[in-house]
Parts: structure tokens; C-alpha cells; sequence
């Protein structure tokens, strides 16, 4: 594994590249967990780039993660492209390139996002049975969209029985997160958690105005007859390091 090095690839904005930061945080923890001593970070919308990835590692093996809370036109498509992948396992150079599954398709990230939005709930004195769970993925606008994984990922926090309910909504797709107050049946709070990974600039600048609060807000608002709070998405926490190290070494076979 000292001779792996990792790629880590987030969406990145060029509106607000501050929403990298995440990201650059996760490539630092992961760098300083090792065995690998190489971690770099590229972004869709905001440098350094896709075309750069191969460039800022110097290993034979690289692993690449698109750290994405599911499986799209991006992840499968547009990514593979751009570094030129030809599949899980690419050799070019004398390299060898594998690209895993996007870091939301991990089973332990429903727990995770469970056990953050439940954080919310106690830390408000309140009891998640009588809360509603509300959760918002990207999706993409394109014919079929992207939601299959954030489709798995609320099934299984709904098979847990936690909440009173538990709701997925959309930014680019049907059903989507505009209309959220159309998909709340329970009357009691509602809990808004961004159903992204290491994806700052939804969460914080996004999604909050949806619910009358202002980028960067969490709550509680009052608003259509009920009152919201806001989970942060995963960032850099250990749990979320743990889970990519993991796949890491699956994929090298370490």
C-alpha cells in the first residue's frame, strides 16, 4: 500500500470554492492515516481539475474515489472520460488506474447519516419518533436521473423505524426538494439532511433557502405550520475517513 497513492474527486464550484474544503480536509486525514503516502484532490468546476489527476501522484498504482453520494451521469460517464478509464482497472504508462464506486454506495453510509440526523434530533431535546426525516440528494436533470443510490440509502434508514417518517427528495429531479412541503405528512419537526458527501456547496448555500434560511443556516425556522432544523452533510469527520481508507484497500487488495 506505500506504493499507492489516492485521488480523491469532488464537484467543486466556481461560485464558491470554499465548498472544496471538505474535500481538501478528507485528502489531509487520509494522507496522515497512510499507509499511503500520496492523497491529492481534483474537482469537477473548480481547479485543480480532472485533467490534473494523474499528474499530482507520482505512484504506479493510483486508486480513484469520486467521493459522490451515488452513481450518475459524472461518476459513470464524464469522470471515466476525462482521466481516460476504460473500466474498474486501467494500465496506461506503466500505471495501474482503479476507479471505485462512489463513496455513498458504501453500506455503512446510511448508519452514518442515521446516526447524524438522530445527533440533531436528541441535541434538541427532541424525540426522533415523533420527527420527520426529510432527505435531499442532488439527482441530475438528465432523462432518468441519477437517484437509485439516495433510493437505497432512505429505504434502509426507513427500515430502521427511527423516525416517523422518512422522505427523499430532489434539487435536480423529480420529486423535487422545492415542493418538500408537499411530501411531510407528519406534523410534528422536520429534519433536513443533505444527502451529500463532502459536497459543501449544496448543503450550505443551496438548500437552505429552501426551508427560509440564509447559506450557512441550520435553524430551527419556523415555516409552512412546522419547524425545520438542518444536519450538515458528511464532511471529514473519522467515520467518513474510515469508510474511504476501507475502500482503498479493497480495491488495491491491501
Amino acid at each position: 500500500m506505500k506504493d499507492t497513492a489516492i485521488v480523491l474527486i469532488g464537484h467543486g464550484s466556481a461560485r464558491h470554492p470554499e465548498s472544496a474544503e471538505p474535500i481538501h480536509t478528507l485528502a489531509a486525514d487520509l494522507k496522515a492515516r497512510g499507509p499511503w503516502t500520496e492523497v491529492a484532490a481534483v474537482f469537477m468546476k473548480q481547479a485543480p481539475r480532472l485533467d490534473q489527476a494523474l499528474a499530482l501522484v507520482q505512484a504506479k498504482r493510483v486508486v480513484i474515489v469520486p467521493v459522490f453520494a451515488g452513481k450518475g451521469y459524472y461518476t459513470d460517464t464524464l469522470i471515466p472520460r476525462e482521466i481516460g478509464l476504460s473500466g474498474p482497472v486501467t494500465h496506461r504508462d506503466g500505471r495501474e488506474l482503479i476507479y471505485t464506486e462512489p463513496a455513498g454506495c458504501d453500506p455503512r453510509i446510511p448508519g452514518l447519516m442515521a446516526c447524524r440526523a438522530d445527533g440533531v434530533v436528541r441535541n434538541a431535546g427532541m424525540d426522533p419518533t415523533t420527527a420527520s426525516l426529510l432527505l435531499i440528494a442532488h439527482g441530475s436533470a438528465r432523462p432518468g436521473g441519477s437517484g437509485q443510490t439516495p433510493k437505497a440509502i432512505a429505504a434502509a434508514i426507513a427500515a430502521m423505524n427511527h423516525f416517523t417518517e422518512t422522505r427523499l427528495v430532489f434539487l435536480e429531479q423529480e420529486p423535487f426538494a422545492r415542493h418538500w412541503q408537499s411530501h411531510i405528512t407528519g406534523t410534528g419537526e422536520v429534519v433536513v439532511l443533505p444527502l451529500l458527501v463532502a459536497q459543501g456547496m449544496h448543503a450550505s448555500q443551496d438548500i437552505p433557502p429552501l426551508f427560509g434560511l440564509t447559506p450557512g443556516q441550520t435553524g430551527p425556522v419556523e415555516i409552512a405550520g412546522r419547524r425545520v432544523r438542518m444536519a450538515m452533510n458528511l464532511g471529514a469527520e473519522p467515520e467518513l475517513v474510515d469508510i474511504i481508507a476501507a475502500m482503498v484497500e479493497r480495491a488495491a487488495g491491501g
